[in-house]
């Protein structure tokens, strides 16, 4: 097998590249081509090539990167092209999914990068991502119908499929074909097996069951059996068929691997490192891959006594409130998050005339919270990501309760139930590479005890006369906005 597509210069194998190509090597895999996206990655992906025998490369800028695309890279690209192995142009093409550039760049880095093809001789490995008409008409125009290439991780329809096989391109097919969310079926019917490749797309695009981790080249195994079944062939003339395709397009010599594969050591597919988390079909990774963070939260309370009847339900805003939150993320939409918040409130001291606002007659109201709710994000792959959550609270409150000097000082009330949750709020990721994952966090969130507290008094008014002394009725809420900072561990 040939994996024609595969980021082996991604920092995904920056530690353990050597056991990644060896792991593919006992698999079945013989050769790697390995393309470049970025202009800053163009002589790592030649040096990846040169230090193993069986990698080959090529050589283009991504249009995610097209904004960084000018005259001097053009001619960077065209002077490493010559170099012995380069066999292709790539990745180049269009993607108006993301947009990261612009698309008036991405056109223009996509022909400029076309004439370094016909150029060289060289034959093209092809983006598209929601761009078919512009894909379509660029490749028709001038003197494309000269250049010969790949389209690589074909995600679009039976008509492009058709419209590219007839301009001589061949058809690339990824792990998406597995996805239960798209339906690729009538597409690889419609490619005759000779026109036929097979890739990984590594580290993205990782086939069911290990969806969300790190892509590895020796999962193109699984591409080639989707192949088999779709099209009712056996496994054997998928692998043989199609790595005939690829040595062909990209010239690759024939060699006998056989001994080359004898000397070296044999590794388990389990030994590759997977902290890397990536998205099965979006190519981009996952901010929120680890699972489990924790971290401070600031905010600004607002509580509200509720009386059913008789009494005017009244608020005290602007307490401060601190705690703590821990995440754990336990399905790719849903975090599960505990977390304790505590506040002081010192509106009902604030309320007593100066003579009686004294640390040995009445305190402040102390409140505690602790949270358990679950979160659903709206697109968890996202860096900026709205959500929704609702959960259980245990409130444990500690009520001043100001009888007057003569009644023994102060007394309090201990208030301790549970209650309801909701909130939404926005979550915005930064990665800190091998430190994890540091996501700032705003939210607002409401806090709902439902049930009735009698007291024996109205504590709004202060003490001295019996008149307020009457059974009392309410129930409490609270409102905060707040926010904080959860960092992600890197190894969990």
């Amino acid at each position: 097998m040939i994996d024609t597509h595969c980021h082996l210069n991604d920092k995904a194998y920056n530690k353990d590249i050597d056991i990644v190509i060896k792991t593919a090597e006992t698999a079945g895999v013989e050769y790697f081509i390995v393309p470049a996206t970025m202009p800053e990655d163009l002589e790592k992906t030649i040096k990846i090539a040169d230090r193993f025998d069986n990698v080959y490369c090529a050589l283009g800028v991504h249009p995610h990167d097209a904004s960084k695309f000018n005259e001097n890279v053009f001619n960077n690209i065209l002077k490493l092209s010559k170099q012995q192995k380069v066999v292709a142009i790539g990745e180049i093409g269009l993607d108006y999914h993301h947009n990261f550039s612009v698309p008036d760049k991405q056109k223009y880095a996509f022909k400029r990068q076309l004439e370094i093809g016909l150029e060289t001789g060289l034959p093209i490995i092809l983006h598209n991502r929601e761009a078919d008409k512009d894909v379509i008409s660029i490749l028709k125009s001038d003197r494309n119908n000269e250049l010969e290439g790949v389209c690589h991780c074909f995600s679009s329809g039976v008509e492009v499929a058709e419209e590219l096989l007839e301009m001589g391109f061949y058809i690339s097919f990824t792990a998406n074909i597995t996805f239960s969310k798209t339906d690729m079926t009538e597409v690889v019917k419609v490619v005759p097996i000779d026109r036929i490749m097979l890739e990984t797309d590594s580290p993205y695009m990782t086939p069911p069951p290990n969806r969300g981790k790190r892509n590895v080249p020796q999962n193109v195994i699984k591409v080639a059996e989707k192949i088999s079944n779709i099209k009712s062939i056996s496994l054997e003339e998928v692998i043989k068929m199609t790595t005939e395709n690829a040595k062909r397009l990209f010239r690759i010599p024939i060699l006998v691997l056989s001994l080359f594969l004898l000397s070296n050591n044999l590794y388990s597919q389990d030994s590759y490192n997977d902290d890397y988390y990536y998205d099965e079909y979006d190519e981009k990774p996952d901010p929120y891959y680890r699972k489990l963070g924790f971290g401070p939260l600031l905010g600004t309370n607002t509580f509200v006594d509720r009386y059913p009847s008789g009494l005017r339900s009244f608020s005290y805003e602007g307490i401060f409130s601190a705690g703590a939150y821990l995440n754990y993320r336990f399905l790719e939409n849903f975090i599960f998050q505990a977390a304790y918040s505590y506040s002081e409130n010192y509106k009902l001291v604030n309320r007593l005339p100066d003579s009686l606002r004294n640390p040995d007659f009445i305190d402040p109201n102390y409140h505690n919270a602790m949270e358990f709710s679950i979160i659903g994000m709206v697109i968890p792959k996202n860096m900026v990501n709205f959500y929704a959550s609702i959960g259980t609270t245990y409130f444990k409150n500690q009520i001043s309760k100001n009888l007057g000097v003569s009644e023994g000082g102060k007394h309090y009330f201990y208030d301790e139930n549970w209650g309801l949750n909701t909130g939404i709020g926005i979550f915005i990721n930064f990665s800190l590479g091998k430190m994890g994952t540091l996501v700032v966090n705003g939210e607002w969130k409401l806090g709902f005890r439902l049930d009735e507290i009698v007291l024996d008094y109205d504590p709004r008014e202060t003490a001295g006369s019996d008149k307020y002394k009457v059974p009392t009725k309410y129930s409490t809420m609270s409102s905060v906005p707040r926010g904080g900072i959860i960092w992600y561990i890197p190894f969990f």
